[in-house]
């Protein structure tokens, strides 16, 4: 029974000093958390006003290391020593980085990409046969707004080591069109109808040189390959589509064919014995 009592005696103050301790602890982590937000929103907003994808990136690199500073002043208020704590994280980081050898390649290769600036927010890009505008660079992943409202989301690796082209550095587009045509038609009939679309399209850019030639014998047609510019506040869809009902108009209207695939069917009647 003493040595009950004894037990209790020396048990119950470790115990509440225990609880102290956890008590402190939560209190850091959950004040740590909010601060941690409250200065990576803070810090947003300030580089935000010159970068706006820096920012991003910047804001989420200041939440974690917060995190992380945070989590170890809780854990030595709990009785664990700092000093371990570190060499602990710098063993297992190593072994972070081999497990996690692509996700650590994203974070270099978005820091390389907040540096070299290929692009910022809002740019018209393609990369990887996907072409969209850049909405923001994170940690990881770099995401682009397709064409179509759908978001890529590309790690950083693959945007760094990918072949980028960026289209908003020219406000004009050039558009390459195939024509087909009968093979009675005259080319250079339908070379003038052609020109005079081109002339008479205000989506067209007449300063620019554009190129029409025949450029085919196919199997049922004469190819001609249109190749012009039109700017991009018109739309490369809006222009290629007017362009296309403007020739099929004059095309018509000059009597010149465009063929299709057709089928001939030969039925011959056999005598019955």
């Amino acid at each position: 029974m003493q040595d009950f009592k004894s037990f209790l005696t020396t048990f119950i103050p470790q115990l509440e000093h225990l609880g102290i301790a956890l008590f402190k602890a939560c209190i850091i982590l959950i004040v740590g958390y909010y601060l941690s937000r409250f200065l990576s929103s803070k810090i947003r907003k300030i580089v935000a006003k010159k970068d706006e994808i820096l920012s991003r990136f910047i804001s989420q690199v200041v939440f974690i290391l917060c995190l992380v500073v945070m989590i170890v002043a809780a854990l030595g208020t709990i009785g664990v020593q700092t000093n371990s704590i570190i060499a602990v994280l710098g063993t297992a980081g190593v072994a972070i980085a081999l497990g996690l050898k692509d996700s650590l390649s994203s974070v270099a290769s978005g820091i390389v990409l907040i540096i070299l600036r290929p692009f910022k927010r809002g740019d018209l890009i393609e990369v990887g046969g996907l072409v969209g505008s850049v909405e923001a660079i994170n940690l990881f992943t770099t995401n682009l707004r397709l064409n179509d409202g759908k978001v890529a989301i590309i790690p950083n690796s693959n945007m760094a080591t990918a072949n980028i082209i960026n289209t908003t550095f020219n406000d004009q587009r050039r558009i390459e069109l195939i024509i087909g045509v009968g093979y009675e038609s005259d080319i250079e009939s339908v070379k003038k109808i052609i020109i005079e679309v081109l002339e008479n399209t205000p989506e067209v850019d007449p300063n620019q040189q554009h190129f029409i030639g025949l450029t085919e014998l196919g199997a049922s047609s004469l190819n001609f390959t249109l190749r012009f510019w039109v700017k991009i506040e018109y739309g490369v869809l809006n222009a290629q589509s007017k362009v296309l009902e403007s020739i099929k108009i004059a095309l018509d209207k000059n009597g010149i064919e465009i063929p299709y695939n057709k089928l001939d069917v030969n039925i011959t009647n056999a005598k019955m014995s």
